[in-house]
């Protein structure tokens, strides 16, 4: 039987990745899931977060879980998430 993974503690546990990719100019970046759970909880869909592309200044992402790559080529890179002070 398989489930839906709705949560980020639930990607957390299968050691994914959550990739946000710009409608407008297709930008994508990858973040560790243990990162997301880390700033918003384990009990969040990912789904729901906002993210805004750093080319376009686009909001308007689409959020995805993929699996991590066990054989990681050098440029796939992961974004670690950092809050700032306005």
């Amino acid at each position: 039987m398989t489930q839906e993974i709705d949560t980020l503690g639930k990607a957390l546990r299968h050691n994914m990745l959550v990739m946000a990719t710009c409608r407008s100019c297709e930008k994508q970046a990858r973040f560790l899931a243990a990162d997301i759970a880390a700033f918003y909880g384990h009990g969040r869909n990912p789904r729901t977060l906002k993210f805004r592309c750093t080319d376009c200044d686009s909001r308007d992402c689409k959020v995805t879980l993929v699996e991590n790559p066990h054989d990681r080529t050098p440029e796939t890179i992961i974004w670690r998430p950092v809050k700032t002070r306005l």
